[in-house]
């Protein structure tokens, strides 16, 4: 077998490629999140865990990347009403 020797030039470029390469990662995740802000019309939410799903009408669904959640004001008992829901565990469907 072959042993390749570092020196510690080559572990410090290694580490800050690496460092870099995550940060990197977790940016174009970010943008992808922003991008995902819906504006104007009818959706239904579906929340994992949620038995029935949130109607909007004519209104809209925002995300906050930076937290992690979308925003949107479906109405509730008759009432539009605040809900916040992870990206994660949130599907969104536009409706027709």
């Amino acid at each position: 077998m072959m042993q390749i020797k570092m020196n510690n030039f080559s572990k410090i470029t290694m580490a800050i490629l690496f460092v870099g390469l995550l940060s990197g990662c977790d940016k174009i995740n970010n943008t992808s999140r922003t991008l995902d802000t819906m504006f104007g019309g009818d959706y239904e939410v579906h929340i994992l865990g949620h038995e029935t799903p949130y109607i909007v009408t004519n209104g809209k669904i925002t995300s906050v990347p930076e937290k992690g959640y979308y925003v949107f004001y479906p109405k509730i008992n008759g009432k539009k009403t605040l809900v916040q829901s992870p990206i994660q565990i949130t599907t969104i469907i536009k409706i027709d």
